[in-house]
């Protein structure tokens, strides 16, 4: 503290001291401001391993939603969603209710995944051959015709992502 001497500068009342630290804390954390895609929502729960994902905490309250091309998606997934073996919550780039970088090659991701769904209860509509770009897409429904997922494995650089779109008409657990 520059022009103060030292005993000048330890005559910070407790209470002012306190509130510094509060506000230092709470600037490092950052809040919750908005972002271009929903932040993931950690979950488990799933007939696959998990690993602890790195964003947000499980997704136990009804989350907020986002209106996308797909459709109205929640902006998380339910403890029951099937998770990727090894899976890591990672951000998108685009709006999606989970997003995952995951190890291995997208057809075997891709495959344990349909598995991993079905053992789950849900019932798969479609699955997709490997696109151009290596990515592939799985379709499936759970309960109504109107309640369901959309799982595409896609290869992005060094990564695997496993996007999640989880439509806002299936009821929140």
């Amino acid at each position: 503290m520059a022009g103060m001497s030292t005993t000048a500068a330890r005559r910070v009342p407790p209470a002012a001291a306190g509130l510094l630290l509060v506000a230092l804390v709470a600037g490092a954390c950052g809040g919750p401001g908005p972002t271009a895609a929903p932040t993931p929502q950690a979950t488990g729960g799933s007939p696959l391993p998990t690993s602890s994902l790195a964003a947000g905490s499980p997704a136990t309250t009804e989350p907020t939603t986002t209106e996308t091309d797909w459709g109205t998606i929640w902006d998380a997934v339910p403890l029951d969603f099937p998770v990727p073996q090894g899976a890591e919550a990672v951000e998108a780039n685009e709006a999606v209710s989970v997003a995952w970088a995951a190890g291995g090659r997208p057809a075997q991701i891709a495959t344990s995944m349909v598995a991993a769904l079905e053992a789950a209860g849900w019932s798969t509509e479609g699955a997709s051959d490997p696109y151009e770009d290596g990515s592939q897409v799985i379709d499936a429904v759970r309960g109504a015709p109107d309640c369901r997922a959309q799982v595409t494995v896609a290869p992005r650089g060094d990564q695997i992502l496993v996007l999640v779109r989880y439509a806002a008409a299936c009821p929140w657990p």
